[in-house]
Order: C-alpha cells, then sequence, then structure tokens
C-alpha cells in the first residue's frame, strides 16, 4: 500500500511537473522581457536625447515653463523661495524638486520616445521583418546616481513578443535636486546659505552664490565630471537700501 501511495504522489507530482513547463513555454515563454540590446533596439534613441533633455531642464532647476523668475543675462531663472517684504525669510514657491523634475521630463520626452519606438519598427519592416506594434506606456525615475526609463512597449516582429524594455544610465541629477532642496532649507530658516560646508561635504560638486541689487541670490551647482548644472533663485531675509 505505501509503494502504490509513493508511485501515486510521483505521478502527481510529474503531471504537476510537467503542466508548469507546458504552462511557461507556451504562456510566459513567447512574452520576452528583457533590458537593453535585442532584435527590437531603441534604447540607445532614447538615452541619447534624455540626456540632452536633462541638461536643459537643470538650467531652470526642471521647469520648462519657470513662470515666477528672475531675469539673468537674458535666462529666466526661477524663484525656489522667495518673499517680497524685508527682514522676513522666503516661503517655498516650487517644492518637491526632483518629482517635478520627472513630470517635466516624462512630458518633455513623449513624442521623442514614441519616435524612437515607431523608427526602430519601421527599420525591422525595411529588413523584411512582419511586425505588430502596440501602444507605448513608460514611466522615469530618478534615482541616486542615475536615470531610469522603464518602457512598455508590446511589440510583436515574426514570432517573438517582445514587451518591456529598460533604460538606465548614469546621471548626478537626482543628487543635485537634493542639494538644491537642503540650500531652500537653509533660506527659509536662516536667509541664506552658507555654501562652504555644502563643498567639504560634497566634493564632486562646485556650488556658487551670486548676490544681485535687489536681494535675489541666484544659486549655481555644477558637477566637475558631467555637464550637468542646476541653477535656481532665491529672496530671502532682505534688508531695505541703506540698513546697517
Amino acid at each position: 500500500m505505501e509503494k502504490r501511495a509513493q508511485v501515486t504522489l510521483f505521478i502527481i507530482v510529474g503531471i504537476l511537473i510537467v503542466s508548469v513547463v507546458l504552462v511557461f513555454f507556451f504562456v510566459v515563454g513567447p512574452r520576452l522581457q528583457f533590458i537593453g540590446g535585442g532584435q527590437l533596439s531603441f534604447e540607445s534613441c532614447v538615452q541619447d536625447f534624455l540626456e540632452e533633455d536633462i541638461l536643459r531642464l537643470e538650467k531652470t532647476a526642471g521647469f520648462s515653463d519657470p513662470g515666477f523668475s528672475y531675469s539673468y543675462y537674458g535666462d529666466s531663472i526661477p524663484y525656489i523661495c522667495y518673499t517680497e517684504d524685508y527682514y522676513k525669510t522666503c516661503t517655498v514657491q516650487k517644492p518637491i524638486l526632483t518629482k517635478n523634475f520627472e513630470r517635466e521630463l516624462k512630458e518633455l520626452s513623449r513624442e521623442k520616445i514614441d519616435l524612437c519606438y515607431t523608427n526602430s519598427l519601421n527599420d525591422l519592416r525595411s529588413q523584411g521583418y512582419e511586425v505588430q506594434q502596440g501602444k507605448v506606456n513608460y514611466n522615469i525615475s530618478l534615482d541616486l546616481g542615475k536615470v531610469r526609463v522603464d518602457i512598455n512597449a508590446p511589440s510583436r516582429i515574426g514570432a517573438s513578443i517582445y514587451e518591456k524594455f529598460r533604460v538606465e544610465f548614469n546621471s548626478p541629477v537626482y543628487e543635485m535636486l537634493m542639494l538644491s532642496t537642503s540650500i531652500i532649507q537653509y533660506e527659509t530658516t536662516y536667509g541664506d546659505t552658507n555654501l562652504d560646508q555644502f563643498m567639504i561635504l560634497h566634493p564632486d560638486y562646485i556650488f556658487q552664490k551670486l548676490k544681485q541689487g535687489d536681494g535675489t541670490t541666484i544659486y549655481i551647482i555644477q558637477h566637475k565630471t558631467f555637464e550637468d548644472r542646476v541653477v535656481f533663485a532665491s529672496r530671502s531675509l532682505v534688508f531695505p537700501p541703506g540698513f546697517g
């Protein structure tokens, strides 16, 4: 009886294993998910224009339309923190810089990602492949030391199905925005920021503080290795002309 029970158990386990294998090959297997490379490859195209868009957005701290800003040699520098009153520290005008940067970058890159995807499929068609394309959805995330783009683009190339792609590359933009937030915290609390401690704690960056005649301060954070350069303005704890 024990042997029959063991045989029955082995048969059941065997059926389960075979079922799992069949499910993998016929359901999961054809749906390929990979990072970089492959037959349908447009990751390098996405990375190239994203790097350009990031550098562009950094010049206004991540705001494609700075709105309330300070004009500096023809450039509109957004006020991240501002007060029009004397003797008062500033109020934050544009909170959560990292999340705003992600939103702005996603909106700025929407048509370009679609174009990279379409051009990649057209190139495969020109090579004689049978191609079916789906709707592209994606999400952009800023992380410490890198930018990540997760793209959902269901596509059939011949008998193969491609679905998820990831573009990931090195960038200091997240840390630079967090440093900007730290500077603004000093502005709201003390009305000014001593950049010496920032230079000591973050030797990979160059910090500049440019005082203007109306009490505005322009801050510039620049990475020593990358081309990244974040610029923003603050007006805090301003004293009237002739004070002191």
